[in-house]
């Protein structure tokens, strides 16, 4: 019921993109074929072929701006989104798409399609996208504030949680959803939030023993409970009665008002549970994430396979002991694997720290000192530029770890950590994260977690593409590297 409008509203703007779709089509393909030409001696001289051979061109254009906006999460934007917003997201996928499309078409061999074509296409359909969006955004918005578009709700309890929810919908009429008024619950009544009430315009309808008959004499389309979760167990009829009056029933799950977490409902047969997490939730992009992660490993790792041998036959030429170092680390919520990695060290490396222990120079669990003797002339090189983390494709490819993510950390480190550090283990640990961008070993233990946090927090599709992007930067100049 909450996101009914906004859920018509997001359809309605994947319409729109379609017909942006055929327009900027059309538009692009009358420039470049008829007018272009007539203006440019150049663009004369390249005919371009006739329209039905560019309809396969104009699916797969499409078809591949359809799938980044849905990826960039352009079809879950809020009705009276600013038109910097809309323009902004649909700046995103245009750019995606237009880089997967130049991709596809390489891949493909269509090497009739005209680039020019390409370009018109991508910035006709930048305008015509925004602009209908805009348009429908706005239609939107005047019908709910009008009072065409909405969905009545009734609150049960006047307390301050039905207090600030009336005061949320009053505030945001484009949610769609208006309070009628409230019903009094007896024991969970407060005078003053019930004065706040009225004042909104959201009166007394009755008590709560009265429901059915005021959902039967109101314009009712849902009834929220606002009330405390020790009332909600004698209020089991209430359901039943909203379930045969065929009116949706809601509960303010704010059970716990000091939480940050995000709630979620799950089913576990007939058990219906509330889920608190603050780690990512959405399947289709994880789903992707780890799709990229097998595809890319497993391409690179056949790739550089020659490259990989060469250096394994140099480590082993230059120094005693085995190629690969193997180290148990913690990877997602405690999973214990072995991260692999060239070794860059003597053999007995690991005895050797020990020693050395006064000399760490980094605060936290963390050890880590510059100039480190137990470092190889050849391991400097590898390290220098990250070269020994390739290995760690594998342990990508199998799952144990992503490319990017939290870097994962030893289990004696993870016993140093305060509650709150802990968290960066609730995703899968990667080959480079924030910290890879933004400083590597330069920065300081507590700045290190705070942005695996701030990873976690706002992690999405386009912001691994961002980091895997800026990496390469960061690992040729060897900016922080220890």
């Amino acid at each position: 019921m909450i996101k009914y409008f906004r859920r018509q509203f997001n359809f309605v703007c994947f319409l729109a993109d379609v017909v942006a779709l055929v327009l900027s089509f059309l538009t692009a393909y009358l420039l470049r074929h008829d007018i272009l030409p007539a203006l440019s001696k150049t663009l004369a001289s390249r005919r371009m072929f006739p329209f039905h051979d560019y309809f396969p061109v104009f699916l797969l254009c499409s078809l591949t701006m359809l799938v980044v906006l849905f990826i960039v999460k352009a079809y879950h934007a809020k009705i009276g989104s600013p038109l910097s917003r809309l323009f902004f997201i649909n700046l995103k996928g245009v750019i995606g798409g237009f880089i997967v499309t130049l991709s596809l078409a390489y891949l493909l061999r269509l090497m009739f399609l005209s680039r020019t074509f390409l370009f018109l296409f991508a910035f006709a359909f930048l305008f015509f996208s925004t602009l209908f969006k805009y348009l429908v955004s706005q239609w939107f918005r005047k019908g709910m504030r009008k009072g065409r578009l909405f969905k009545a709700a009734v609150l049960v309890g006047a307390n301050e949680r039905a207090r600030r929810l009336a005061e949320t919908l009053t505030s945001k009429p484009e949610l769609g959803l208006r309070v009628n008024g409230y019903i009094a619950v007896a024991g969970d009544h407060d005078a003053a939030e019930a004065a706040a009430l009225e004042n909104l315009g959201a009166g007394k309808l009755g008590e709560v023993s009265e429901l059915t008959e005021i959902v039967e004499r109101e314009v009712v389309d849902g009834v929220i409970f606002c009330v405390g979760i020790g009332a909600l167990g004698n209020m089991e009829d209430l359901f039943l009665a909203c379930e045969d009056l065929g009116v949706d029933a809601l509960m303010a799950a704010n059970v716990f008002p000091h939480l940050n977490a995000q709630v979620h409902l799950e089913r576990l047969e007939e058990t219906a549970l509330l889920r608190f997490t603050t780690v990512p939730h959405n399947q289709t992009a994880l789903f992707l994430k780890r799709s990229l992660d097998v595809i890319v490993s497993f391409f690179s790792l056949l790739f550089l396979s020659p490259l990989l041998l060469v250096l394994a036959i140099l480590i082993k030429l230059t120094s005693r002991g085995p190629i690969l170092f193997k180290q148990t680390r913690m990877g997602l919520n405690g999973r214990l694997f072995s991260c692999l990695k060239f070794r860059t060290m003597v053999a007995d490396a690991e005895k050797l720290q020990e020693k050395l222990a006064d000399f760490n120079e980094v605060d936290g669990p963390v050890f880590k000192i510059k100039n480190d003797p137990r470092i190889t002339p050849l391991g400097k090189i590898l390290r220098k530029f990250s070269i020994d983390e390739l290995p760690q494709l594998w342990n990508v490819l199998v799952g144990e770890m992503s490319l990017v993510g939290p870097r994962p950390p030893i289990p004696s480190e993870v016993e140093r950590y305060e509650r709150w550090q802990r968290r960066r283990l609730s995703m899968r640990p990667g080959i480079t994260c924030l910290w890879q961008i933004s400083g590597r070993s330069e920065l300081d233990f507590d700045t290190w977690m705070k942005l695996d946090l701030k990873y976690i927090d706002q992690w999405s599709l386009p912001m691994d593409f961002i980091i895997l992007l800026k990496t390469i930067p960061a690992v040729l100049t060897t900016r922080g590297a220890a």
